[in-house]
């Protein structure tokens, strides 16, 4: 009866030991209303989006189709975000996304990566035009 009890004993404090300690984490969050929530889908695929919350949180973005009824149609997205972070700063980023990549600007972003992101744009339009030029060698 002893070892059952030990046995049993053990059992519930390892259980006990295992359970999650209570953190901030688990105090009621504060409910954030939502101040905005639009998004308008257009038959042709273009749409554009519109969120802003009661926390400073905000998103716009709109995407245009470019050569429309070609192989080469797409989307061509323009958008930002913002957000209040960790600090108190709001932090805004402004992108443009399409064929040719996803480009980010904004204070939180290296200058040295929009430059290189900017810069990437062009690539694939050069390696297809030596792809193009090399098969007409051919």
């Amino acid at each position: 009866m002893f070892k059952y009890f030990a046995v049993l004993a053990c059992i519930a404090f390892v259980a006990v030991s295992a359970s999650p300690a209570r953190t901030n984490a688990d105090e009621e969050k504060e409910i954030v209303p939502i101040l905005k929530s639009e998004i308008n889908k257009h038959e042709d695929g273009s749409y554009n989006v519109e969120y802003e919350s009661g926390d400073g949180t905000k998103r716009e973005e709109k995407a245009t189709v470019v050569d429309a009824g070609t192989d080469e149609e797409a989307l061509e997205v323009k958008g930002s975000y913002k957000y209040i972070n960790d600090d108190g700063q709001e932090v805004e980023v402004f992108y443009t996304a399409g064929k040719n990549g996803f480009v980010p600007y904004g204070s939180i972003i290296n200058p040295e990566i929009s430059a290189v992101a900017e810069a990437a744009k062009e690539l694939p339009k050069e390696y297809d035009e030596k792809l193009a030029i090399s098969k007409k060698k051919e």
